[in-house]
């Protein structure tokens, strides 16, 4: 009889034990507002504010405890546009993130369409935190990013993070599955950061190879960030080789630094984000006497209402010299007409967290 009121006790008390060791979290954000821009075809624009300064998503993270420190966790993560509801990328459900791994004290091993190494420490050494969801404010997607597809995340990839005191380590591999070319498609990326008290620092390198294996697009990252009182400060500098689809044409080379600040005052729902950013390219689409400057800066203030809630306003400019005057991915991507020397935007809006 006490055998069988254990058994009945232990089956009644497992199941919730189980279910206190998972969790699942819904998470997102929105936002939208209005936006004015000039220097675009046909000339100036007001229209809708789908939310610049941070992507418009929602997701799905969990993980389970397996024991011995170990953790099972995933992430799926939407993204769309608050205007019109569409999919942010046509085709792909979970654009930002759709991803299983493990974690524990041997670091953090995960697989699925995720952000590469590299881009992890790009991030950090962004004031605005790679959020920015245009050229306008947020050029890295060029050279930080995909540089084939202008994706700001990579499928099919392998990724593994660990830190030990204040270094962290990173590295990834994104195959392209394509029978008998390894390197159609492919992408490698790897980090070394180190954090010691209010400064933090690292490097980076990714290499990525176009769909048919024929070029290939490399990026050498470096910055830091120093916390000043409730300044903190952002430099960073990235070099860009594309190599040249045949041997008579030159590698395009671009030289990037930048700056910014983000000012948090103390016991202020205010916070201010700027940066500016200066591209220098030479063989632009690997064009011999093709080069030209590319200069982008941006202001962004912010109003929390309340821990989930703000207004913003931020403004823009890009000023476009030489041959990026008629760089097709820039004139493509903010929609610019050919020949232009400079946009500028203003966008105000409103954003909401859960």
């Amino acid at each position: 009889m006490k055998k069988i009121l254990l058994a009945a006790l232990l089956g009644s008390v497992l199941p919730v034990a189980s279910h206190a060791q998972s969790s699942v979290t819904l998470y997102g954000a929105i936002g939208g507002g209005v936006r004015w821009a000039n220097g675009l075809k046909g000339g100036s624009t007001v229209g809708f504010n789908n939310n610049v300064i941070a992507v418009n998503a929602f997701g799905i993270t969990g993980k389970e405890d397996l024991g011995g420190g170990v953790q099972a966790i995933f992430k799926l993560e939407n993204a769309f546009n608050s205007g019109t509801g569409a999919l942010k990328k046509d085709g792909a459900v979970f654009s930002q993130a759709a991803f299983v791994g493990l974690t524990g004290r041997f670091g953090r091993l995960t697989f699925g369409r995720q952000l590469n190494a590299s881009e992890n420490f790009s991030i950090l050494v962004d004031p605005n935190l790679g959020r920015g969801q245009t050229l306008a404010i947020e050029p890295g997607v060029v050279w930080a990013a995909n540089y084939f597809t202008l994706d700001s995340r990579f499928n099919n990839t392998i990724k593994y993070l660990v830190q030990a005191g204040g270094f962290r380590f990173g590295a990834s591999y994104s195959p392209g599955g394509v029978a008998g070319e390894n390197r159609a498609g492919t992408n490698f990326s790897g980090a070394a950061m180190y954090q010691w008290g209010v400064a933090f620092g690292g490097l980076s390198y990714q290499k990525t190879w176009n769909a048919t294996g024929t070029q290939w697009a490399q990026t050498f990252g470096s910055g830091g960030s120093l916390q000043a009182g409730p300044v903190r400060l952002y430099l960073s500098y990235s070099d860009l080789e594309v190599s040249a689809a045949n041997a008579a044409a030159p590698n395009r080379r671009d030289h990037i630094p930048g700056g910014g600040i983000v000012w948090t005052p103390t016991a202020s729902a205010f916070q201010l984000t700027a940066a500016v950013y200066q591209d220098i390219a030479s063989h632009l689409h690997n064009a011999q006497s093709a080069s030209g400057h590319k200069f982008t800066t941006y202001a962004i203030a912010e109003y929390f209402l309340s821990k989930s809630t703000e207004v913003y306003a931020e403004a823009d400019y890009n000023g476009l010299s030489g041959a990026y005057r008629f760089d097709p991915t820039n004139l493509a991507a903010m929609g610019l007409a050919s020949g232009t020397r400079s946009t500028t935007g203003v966008s105000l809006g409103l954003m909401t967290r859960f």
